[in-house]
């Protein structure tokens, strides 16, 4: 049985918002969790879109203002710019908050059409003649060749590791191409599906989800055919954000920056909603180091300033309850009084141990000053990995003085 709509209740009406969260069937398990954008790419650990909907739904009220302090792939804005909120999501990665800028950013069909077929020509201008009916000889018109062979990926060190030399070299000028794209939100929506085809064009082991070296990788697909089927895939994507019936998508955005030192004014957001890190146990700049590293960004540098990073060392739980506190207190200091949190966590495997991060996140949350509202779990039967159980759904409100 569904609850009913935030229609027929104020926001910080508590009883109706604890009685609509234990009666709502929080699994989904029939949803479409793909629609729109939400698919655009790869990222691990994904928010269910119906769960961050109706959380959104309980807690706020149209043209309020939902924060998501760990955005990750920015389900979250998505949900609320279709429920006509305002929305920020932060994350550190860069990754993340290049992906979820491009889920919510409607672009014409007009645009994302040249966008298409400026690479398709670009590509077909490298002249290459190799296992794929792609390329074509070269048209010798010099405006369409790329100047990216004297590009130093293509000896670094790195770079040749992690791909093969021919692959390499597509890769250096697909990229550099997608770089003059002269207007930034299309050099976007190019670097997305530039990105997502990167683990497939590289020796990475495919049987594994982090980035492993395989010594003995067998031959790759040039890369020019991948990334077109990729970029139409996520131009079709973008291109689905105007065709539905709102306007709101300029009022939410995904913004580089701390969780745990948010730039945002006291007592200003109406509505924190957000699905934390699992520990350690999902290493979220390791799996994307090599979208990282063509996006200039050092994996590894990252992976010691995210919260739940460096997952190997002893003290990553300390480390991660020292961090996620500090995002509490954050959300605690930036929400309204009266208004209300959720966050939906999961107990983790960390090290051979298993985390309670329900009791955590609760504990954490009494000492920042907020009240525990009301908590469910869910078995997450959708999941494609379901490790860790049941999710905990836990609802928090601020003090109202």
């Amino acid at each position: 049985m569904r609850a009913a709509s935030s229609a027929l209740r104020e926001p910080d009406d508590d009883k109706a918002i604890a009685s609509a969260v234990m009666s709502e069937d929080w699994e989904y398990a029939d949803s479409d969790t793909q629609h729109l954008t939400h698919n655009i790419h790869r990222y691990s650990g994904k928010f269910i879109p119906q769960i961050a909907r109706r959380a959104i739904d309980l807690l706020s009220k149209p043209g309020e203002l939902v924060l998501d302090p760990y955005c990750g792939s920015g389900t979250v804005l998505v949900e609320a710019a279709l429920m006509d909120r305002q929305g920020i999501g932060i994350d550190l990665n860069p990754l993340a908050v290049l992906i979820a800028g491009t889920k919510i950013t409607p672009i014409s069909d007009t645009a994302l059409a040249y966008l298409k077929d400026r690479m398709e020509a670009r590509i077909n201008a490298l002249g290459t003649e190799r296992d794929l009916p792609l390329f074509s000889a070269s048209s010798g018109n010099d405006l369409e060749r790329l100047d990216a062979d004297a590009d130093p990926r293509l000896t670094d060190d790195w770079y040749r590791k992690w791909f093969r030399k021919e692959i390499l070299k597509d890769l250096v000028h697909i990229e550099t191409a997608l770089q003059k794209i002269e207007d930034f939100n299309l050099r976007k929506v190019g670097l997305v599906a530039f990105s997502d085809i990167l683990r497939k064009s590289s020796n990475a082991h495919s049987g594994y989800p982090n980035v492993m070296f395989d010594k003995n990788a067998g031959r790759r697909q040039q890369p020019g055919r991948p990334f077109l089927k990729s970029l139409a895939r996520v131009c079709d994507m973008v291109a689905s954000l105007s065709r539905v019936h709102t306007n709101n998508w300029h009022r939410v955005c995904a913004k580089l920056g701390d969780a745990t030192a948010l730039d945002l004014q006291s007592n200003s957001v109406d509505a924190v909603i957000s699905h934390p890190p699992y520990v350690g146990s999902i290493p979220y700049a390791e799996y994307g180091a090599l979208s990282l590293k063509w996006l200039g960004h050092d994996s590894k540098d990252l992976d010691r300033r995210l919260t739940g990073g460096r997952r190997q060392s002893p003290d990553v739980v300390e480390r991660f309850e020292n961090n996620y506190g500090r995002m509490i207190l954050e959300a605690y200091r930036v929400l309204r009084p009266g208004r209300h949190a959720f966050l939906m966590v999961g107990n983790p495997v960390v090290r051979r141990e298993v985390i309670d991060l329900a009791e955590m996140t609760i504990r954490l949350a009494d000492i920042a000053g907020f009240r525990l509202l009301a908590r469910t779990e869910r078995k997450g039967v959708n999941r494609r990995a379901n490790k860790m159980g049941a999710e905990h759904l836990l609802f928090f409100q601020k003090s109202a003085a």
